[in-house]
């Protein structure tokens, strides 16, 4: 796919979806993970998805997504969507089911100190979230 066909394509879908067209938002969704973009690109189309299965309610189907999203982004070293399904867990209420996302990525080689660093601050906060639903 042409890179503006791309651009346009997404942003079609992501107009569908900021309109309430959730069932349209999430077909445009799809197709772009179907065509032949970057392994990177459909990661962050899954994340897409995503936000709208959340919107539609549909919990278990948001964060199936966002694991497609990070098995995409995985074998590049990246772990921008594992850090957005830390965030959507934490969102939900289940911020003790996002600490041992950071926690996984704090021991892989290719993320740097001031990254760890800034992940175990997120551990943190999630932690004192955490014990605040607890109570």
């Amino acid at each position: 796919m042409e890179y503006q066909e791309y651009v346009n394509r997404s942003q079609q879908a992501s107009r569908l979806s900021q309109s309430g067209r959730l069932k349209e938002a999430e077909d445009a969704f799809y197709q772009l993970i179907l065509s032949d973009i970057s392994d990177l690109d459909k990661a962050a189309t899954c994340v897409d998805l995503a936000t709208v299965y959340d919107r539609m309610g549909k919990t278990d189907e948001a964060l199936a997504w966002y694991d497609k999203g990070v098995a995409y982004e995985q074998m590049y070293c990246r772990y921008e969507m594992a850090e957005k399904r830390a965030q959507y867990l934490s969102l939900i209420g289940r911020s003790k089911d996002a600490v041992p996302i950071y926690e996984a990525l704090i021991k892989q080689p290719f993320v740097s100190e001031a990254e760890k660093e800034r992940m175990r601050k997120s551990i943190q906060t999630l932690l004192g979230k955490a014990m605040r639903q607890w109570q």
